[in-house]
């Protein structure tokens, strides 16, 4: 299968060109895509994916681990260029003395009660969507993007996150 694929930094340009290349391979192989992995120089993705195909792909979770760097500026990097399916993100909270911080998606960019969130600590920054119901219990869902757009998610997270 293609559970744990993992490509080197010399392969591809960037930490987004990485994931999309390994994607590719996951399209065309048989079963469960499951983790896919890539690194480029310092920073490393990991998306857990649970299914591919040629045109898209739908994520649990992804993940960009980095070195550490100054919480407030990533904060704020992330809110000023990051857009998961277009969607602008706000901070929520931030505790520097813990490291870490939440940002997500802004009221008005809200869909159906659907909302992506990161959560960024001192190794780097996490990407999930929830989905909030009509008692205003929340819970994790998957979400569906486009190859490309994923490939472009990742580096807007990962510039982000470099200070």
């Amino acid at each position: 299968g293609t559970k744990g694929r993992r490509v080197s930094e010399q392969d591809e340009s960037s930490l987004g060109s990485a994931l999309e290349a390994l994607l590719n391979e996951a399209a065309t192989a048989a079963g469960s895509p499951g983790v896919i992995e890539a690194q480029k120089g310092s920073s490393r993705v990991r998306a857990e994916v649970v299914d591919v195909d040629r045109l898209g792909v739908v994520v649990e979770r992804l993940r960009i681990d980095c070195p550490a760097g100054d919480l407030a500026g990533r904060m704020a990097r992330v809110a000023a260029s990051v857009r998961p399916a277009g969607q602008h993100l706000k901070p929520i909270e931030m505790d520097e003395r813990l490291g870490g911080g939440t940002l997500r998606t802004t009221a008005e960019h809200m869909m159906r009660g659907r909302f992506y969130q990161v959560g960024i600590d001192l190794q780097g920054a996490e990407l999930t969507r929830h989905r909030r119901d009509e008692s205003g219990q929340r819970t994790r869902e998957k979400f569906t993007l486009t190859r490309e757009h994923l490939g472009r998610l990742v580096d807007e997270l990962s510039d982000a996150l470099s200070d």
